[in-house]
């Protein structure tokens, strides 16, 4: 059995990965000013700034247990940091540097995230 995703779950694990390192340092916006979406396309999720909102989409199809959903957020929380710098190069050095540090806190797999 897997979850079955609401917005709610979604900005759940937002706020709970908001409240760690090194999320709790970057200042991100609270939940309540960013849009959560579930969807059931094939690729993970995404991230866009949306008349200055930032929109997290996560896919049910992809997305089924929690430690994945999980990593799916934190991973979006990256764009987000990124919008914030100014800087939309997606997967690029900045990704890859703030991806590496939130990786070796929270356990995640770098080769899957």
């Amino acid at each position: 059995m897997s979850l079955r995703l609401t917005p709610d779950m979604l900005a759940s694990g937002y706020d709970f990965l908001r409240t760690t390192q090194p999320f709790h340092r970057w200042k991100l916006p609270e939940a309540e000013e960013v849009g959560f979406h579930v969807f059931r396309a094939l690729h993970s999720a995404d991230c866009e700034m949306v008349k200055g909102t930032p929109i997290i989409r996560v896919s049910e199809k992809r997305n089924g247990h929690t430690a994945t959903l999980l990593a799916t957020i934190a991973h979006e929380m990256i764009h987000i940091r990124q919008f914030m710098l100014g800087d939309t190069g997606n997967h690029n050095a900045l990704f890859l540097k703030l991806a590496d540090r939130v990786c070796q806190i929270h356990g995640f797999d770098p080769k899957t995230f």
